[in-house]
């Protein structure tokens, strides 16, 4: 095969990829967004531990750089949710997967430029942490000297 239709070939294959990725990202966009509407109607939070698990998939289907503003607003109010309601039922596996949903909702709000929001993701993430122990860890005075 001739050198200019092997990297036709390969640009092709390569722009296939990318669509696949961007569409399977957007099915489990999708998905999450139904957990969570399954979940404001049951007030079951499986289906919301579900999403985050989902949501995490999509991230391995785009380029986080590229990834639409909508897919932050899911991530928000996924781990806002799962913090209410591990708070009220003192949920600690909902409280766990707060804590995954606002590391992926603060890198996203990071990525797209949003220092407000967030400032405000990690005041939450800081609270969901508290409410299950995990702190962030200061580095020890003698390894930072």
């Amino acid at each position: 095969m001739p050198l200019g239709i092997r990297r036709n070939h390969r640009k092709s294959l390569e722009n296939q990829l990318k669509e696949t990725n961007a569409l399977l990202g957007r099915l489990n966009r999708e998905l999450a967004g139904k957990m969570v509407l399954l979940a404001s109607q049951t007030g079951d939070t499986e289906p919301l531990i579900e999403a985050v698990a989902a949501l995490r998939k999509a991230k391995t289907y785009y380029n986080v750089e590229t990834a639409p503003q909508e897919t932050i607003d899911i991530q928000e109010t996924l781990a806002d949710t799962l913090l209410a309601l591990g708070q009220q039922r003192y949920d600690k596996p909902a409280l766990e997967s707060a804590v995954d949903a606002y590391r992926s909702a603060i890198t996203l709000a990071s990525l797209l430029g949003d220092e407000d929001r967030r400032q405000t993701l990690k005041s939450n993430y800081r609270q969901a942490c508290a409410l299950i122990g995990c702190h962030e860890k200061t580095p020890s005075l003698f390894k930072v000297a």
